[in-house]
């Protein structure tokens, strides 16, 4: 399974190649796996807790808190380096499943974090970080893995081992613990579009409102938050939006592209949400704080959104995997260079990257953990760790 995946990626392999490559035949395959997918995700828990031994085992060689992480951090790099293709279908590959792999992909998140979460309670003097900031550190690291993977540079991966490690402890500070309140709302948000995302693209209101091309958009985002990316269909597409096949090859190339274009839309409103109310805020600070709730408040009243964003958007291939790194980079592009107070040390581009990949992980675990009604309840917990590495000069 994995060298097939390595060859093509999950959706285009199969059960006749990884059988062929095994040497066994599509019985025996089936006497231990219902289909593919199965057998990916079996084979992703025997690669994890492989690897979750061999780190741990780092992990208990350090003399004390601080090196048994930084032994741990390093053993992690040199596998990831050594083996970038098992790491790869753990760490890329097993996106392109979905929420399939969700749940998969946060109990091997778990293990790590309760290694963190150990390091930190013996560390004399120091607080034991929110559970939350230590989801932070470990999806962050993590997406930083990812896009040296992507990148194919796993080797580069050392070299951030030691910024990494500087964020991890400056997420164990008070401020982590002791939420940052956030300023009061100033007024209703802008109105948004004039006819709402979940209504449907064929009723008389999207009709005399939208565009066929609008039309389309919102079909394609309805039927995908539906039935998933892998599901989505042409024909499906045009009889929600009411419209000809025909009429949909005249915007549209395939439904990967129109499926992206949707996605860009409804990253647009959200975009466009937090920028109103973190545009009221005179202070630096407190409106990264409102951008934060913001977008979370967002994520709630545009389920499309959040099912687009957090589950579906990985399933459409590599170019939408580009794609989703641009938009989660979009969200915390007030950390990067230019975009700092003179006042505020730069914060390394790997810790934004970090940062970033961290924040996505922690709403996508609490909606598929069923609080997604309640985002909004860890908004100032979230924006402290977010903010907990932006220093003063």
């Amino acid at each position: 399974m994995v060298a097939a995946v390595a060859d093509h990626g999950f959706p285009r392999t199969t059960v006749s190649e990884v059988v062929a490559i095994a040497g066994v035949s599509k019985t025996t395959f089936y006497q231990h796996f219902e289909n593919k997918q199965a057998c990916f995700l079996d084979t992703f828990q025997t690669i994890v807790d492989g690897v979750t031994a061999r780190v741990g085992e780092a992990y208990r060689s350090g003399a004390g808190p601080e090196e048994r992480l930084a032994e741990a951090f390093s053993r992690f790099a040199e596998i990831v380096c050594e083996e970038s293709e098992v790491a790869s279908f753990v760490i890329v590959d097993s996106l392109s499943l979905g929420a399939a792999a969700v749940q998969h992909r946060r109990r091997a998140a778990e293990s790590f974090e309760r290694m963190i979460r150990q390091s930190f309670r013996h560390a004399p003097g120091e607080v034991t970080p929110s559970d939350l900031a230590v989801r932070l550190i470990v999806a962050g690291v993590e997406s930083v893995v990812y896009r040296c993977l992507r990148e194919g540079c796993p080797e580069r991966l050392a070299g951030h081992l030691g910024p990494l490690s500087d964020w991890a402890l400056s997420l164990q500070r008070e401020t982590v613990l002791s939420p940052i309140p956030l300023p009061p709302r100033q007024g209703a948000e802008p109105a948004g579009d004039r006819v709402p995302w979940d209504e449907p693209p064929d009723s008389p209101l999207s009709r005399s409102e939208l565009t066929q091309r609008e039309r389309m958009l919102r079909a394609v985002a309805q039927v995908a938050a539906e039935v998933g990316y892998e599901a989505l269909s042409v024909p499906a597409i045009s009889a929600a939006a009411g419209t000809s096949n025909q009429t949909f090859y005249e915007h549209f190339d395939g439904k990967r592209e129109a499926f992206i274009a949707a996605f860009d839309e409804l990253t647009h409103r959200a975009r466009r949400a937090m920028l109103a109310t973190s545009g009221r805020e005179v202070e630096w600070f407190a409106a990264i704080q409102s951008g934060v709730r913001s977008l979370l408040e967002f994520v709630i009243a545009e389920p499309l959104f959040a099912r687009l964003a957090f589950f579906e958007l990985p399933t459409a291939g590599a170019e939408a995997l580009d794609h989703a790194d641009a938009t989660i980079a979009q969200f915390t592009a007030f950390l990067g260079p230019g975009a700092l107070p003179e006042s505020l040390a730069p914060v390394p581009p790997v810790i934004v990257d970090a940062i970033a990949g961290g924040t996505w992980a922690a709403i996508q675990h609490e909606i598929a953990g069923g609080r997604g009604p309640e985002l909004v309840d860890i908004a100032p917990e979230l924006a402290a760790a977010i903010l907990a590495p932006v220093r003063p000069r």
